[in-house]
C-alpha cells in the first residue's frame, strides 16, 4: 500500500472524526479510547517480547525481529495520539464529577484519582513507553538494560490499566488486572507478529514462538479466571457489578465468544507439533485469535461508558485512522515488514550471525 494511498484513508478517517466529534464530542472521546486501547497494547506487547528476547537470547526472536521492531516502533505515535484525550477526562471518568456527588468508597480512591495526579502519571508513561520503544529500535540495544526495562514495563503497563481501564468504573477494583493486561498485550502482539511474519521465519522458529504464544494464551486463561472465581467467591458487589455489565445483553455473547477465538480454538490448534511447523496452519490460527483480542478489547471498554449511536459509528473510523495513520509513521521499509515482505534469506542470516554471537559469547 503506497503512502499515498494510506494518506487519502487517514484524511478520510479523521474528516470523519471530525464530523462525528463535532455532533457528540463524548461519542468521539469514547471511540478514541477504545481504539487506541486496542492498537496500543499491541505495540506495548512486542516491546515485551523485544526484552524478553534480550533477557533470553535464542534464534527465535533475532529472526523474527524485524516485525517486533516495526511494532514498537508506532509506539511514540501512539502516546502523542493520546494526548487529545486529557481535555475529555470529565467526559470519559465517573470520578471526575464533583467529589459530594461520588459514592464513598470512589471519594477513598480520590487522593489517586483525581485530574492532575492522573495526567502526570499518564504523561510519565508515555514518555517512557517513548524512550524504551527509541531504545528497543536501536541496531544493538545493550542487553544488560532488557531485566530492568521489563520490570518497568510491566509496572507502567499495570499502573496504566489501572487508570485507563479499571478506573472506567471506579467502584471496581482488581489485584491482578495489570498482569491479565500484560499476558492479554504480549498474547495479541504474538498473535499479529505471527499473522505478518510466519511465512518468512523457518520452521524451529515458527515452532519456538508457538509454544511461546501458547505459553502466554495459558498465563492469561489462568489470570483472567482466577481474577473471576476470587471476586465471585468473594461476593464482591461491586466487582461483581463489573462482570453482571458484561454479561448483559449482547455483551455477555461477545464476551464468550472472544474467549472461544482467542484462547479456546487456538489453544487446541496449536496443540500438534506439526501444526507449529506449518506457516499456512500457524497464520490461520493466529487470525482467528487477533479476531478475539479485536472483540474482548471492546467487550472490556464499552460497557463501562454510556454510549451513544455517535459512538458506535466512530468506533471502527478511529480504529481507521488510528492504523493508517501508524502505518504511515513506519515508512516504506517497515511496512513491507509489516506486510509481510521481508526477505526470508535475510532473516536467516540475522539469525546464524545471532547464533555465532552467542557461541563466541559463552566462549569468551
Amino acid at each position: 500500500m503506497t503512502s499515498k494511498t494510506l494518506a487519502l484513508i487517514l484524511a478520510t478517517a479523521l474528516l470523519l472524526c471530525l464530523i462525528g466529534g463535532f455532533l457528540d464530542p463524548r461519542g468521539l472521546a469514547q471511540a478514541w479510547l477504545a481504539a487506541w486501547i486496542t492498537l496500543a497494547f499491541l505495540s506495548l506487547g512486542a516491546m515485551a517480547i523485544l526484552m524478553v528476547h534480550g533477557i533470553t537470547g535464542g534464534a527465535w526472536g533475532h529472526e523474527s525481529e524485524p516485525v517486533w521492531k516495526a511494532l514498537a516502533a508506532v509506539t511514540p505515535l501512539l502516546a502523542l495520539t493520546l494526548l487529545p484525550l486529557l481535555p475529555f477526562l470529565g467526559a470519559l471518568f465517573p470520578w471526575m464529577a464533583p467529589t459530594e456527588s461520588l459514592p464513598e468508597v470512589v471519594q477513598r480512591k480520590q487522593f489517586y484519582l483525581n485530574g492532575p495526579f492522573f495526567i502526570g502519571r499518564t504523561l510519565f508513561y508515555l514518555l517512557v513507553w517513548s524512550l524504551m520503544a527509541w531504545w528497543l529500535c536501536r541496531p544493538t540495544p545493550a542487553r544488560r538494560w532488557h531485566a530492568p526495562g521489563l520490570i518497568l514495563w510491566a509496572l507502567t503497563v499495570t499502573f496504566f490499566s489501572y487508570d485507563w481501564i479499571m478506573s472506567l468504573e471506579p467502584k471496581f477494583y482488581s489485584d491482578v488486572f495489570g498482569m491479565e493486561r500484560m499476558m492479554f498485550s504480549a498474547s495479541g502482539a504474538l498473535a499479529l507478529g505471527l499473522i505478518l511474519e510466519a511465512g518468512s521465519l523457518r520452521d524451529d522458529v515458527r515452532l519456538d514462538l508457538a509454544n511461546i504464544w501458547l505459553a502466554a494464551l495459558l498465563g492469561w486463561a489462568f489470570v483472567s479466571f482466577s481474577q473471576l472465581i476470587i471476586i465471585w467467591s468473594g461476593n464482591m458487589p461491586d466487582e461483581i457489578l463489573w462482570y453482571l455489565q458484561r454479561d448483559a445483553a449482547a455483551w455477555g455473547w461477545i464476551g464468550r465468544l472472544s474467549v472461544l477465538l482467542f484462547l479456546v480454538i487456538p489453544f487446541a490448534m496449536l496443540l500438534p507439533t506439526a501444526a507449529k511447523r506449518r506457516a499456512g496452519w500457524l497464520r490461520m490460527t493466529a487470525l482467528i485469535a487477533l479476531t478475539g483480542y479485536l472483540l474482548h478489547g471492546q467487550w472490556l471498554i464499552w460497557p463501562s461508558l454510556p454510549t451513544t449511536a455517535w459512538a458506535w459509528l466512530l468506533g471502527p473510523t478511529a480504529v481507521v485512522a488510528l492504523l493508517a495513520l501508524c502505518l504511515l509513521w513506519l515508512g516504506h521499509d517497515r511496512r513491507q515488514t509489516l506486510l509481510g515482505k521481508s526477505d526470508k534469506s535475510q532473516n536467516s542470516a540475522r539469525a546464524r550471525s545471532f547464533v555465532r554471537r552467542e557461541v563466541r559469547h559463552e566462549n569468551s
